[in-house]
């Protein structure tokens, strides 16, 4: 199979766009590219399986990195709390209101200045907690 060479931010925002193992980098590259989601010799699909190829999911970015919209963030504080915020369009909601950033999120969340980046929670592609601040990297 022929490769590409790509830089470390496209790996990261392909990555990303992955909603989960069994979904390929070669399959978001395609359905980016308005491809059929597989390469076959002979396409058959039903009408749902058309309308999932060419949905297109948004992304709300911040700082370089692109956060699929609908992600959830956590954060487990140490009375045993747990914030949720949820990835929109147009930043951060927590309850209802939409911040600009993860920082204005997470200071409206705990009542304190803080690092959106670190206080932030969320699945990686293992389905691991980590925080924000790992998909800088």
């Amino acid at each position: 199979m022929p490769t590409i060479e790509i830089d470390f931010e496209s790996f990261k925002a392909i990555t990303l766009r992955r909603a989960d193992e069994s979904v390929s980098e070669g399959d978001v590259v395609r359905d980016l590219l308005g491809l059929n989601s597989k390469p076959t010799d002979k396409l058959e699909t039903t009408g749902a399986a058309t309308e999932a190829s060419t949905e297109v999911q948004d992304f709300w970015n911040s700082e370089g990195v692109q956060f699929p919209v609908g992600m959830e963030l956590e954060h487990a504080f140490r009375d045993g709390r747990i914030a949720k915020a949820k990835i929109v369009r147009n930043g951060v909601m927590v309850d209802g209101k939409v911040y600009g950033g993860l920082s204005p999120a997470g200071v409206a969340t705990a009542g304190y200045q803080l690092n959106g980046w670190r206080f932030w929670f969320v699945r990686n592609k293992r389905g691991r907690w980590v925080t924000a601040d790992s998909l800088r990297e």
